[in-house]
């Protein structure tokens, strides 16, 4: 949560498309944060799809706030490109 290019924080996710609106929903409860919202700046994270081919995951800059029910955060506004659309600074 916050600035600069190294996070030690780290989380599974199941990654969603539907459409053209992509989402990412954590698998672990707690491993973000153990509070009820988590400060996302924008980010491009390097990825191997499924061919081998490096894409980016672009996540925008977002609040997110813990599931009541599931307990799960969900990420939105999600993108794939071939390059970064976000400089991680």
């Amino acid at each position: 949560m916050g600035y600069g290019n190294v996070c030690r924080q780290a989380a599974s996710v199941v990654i969603n498309q539907t459409g053209p609106a992509v989402t990412a929903t954590t698998t672990d409860t707690f491993g973000l944060t153990s509070l009820d919202f988590f400060l996302m700046p924008d980010r491009s994270l390097e990825y191997v799809d499924e061919k081998g081919s490096h894409i980016f995951l672009n996540i925008p800059w977002q609040m997110v706030y813990r599931d009541t029910a599931t307990q799960q955060f969900t990420f939105t506004g999600l993108s794939f490109s071939e390059d970064a659309a976000y400089n991680n600074d």
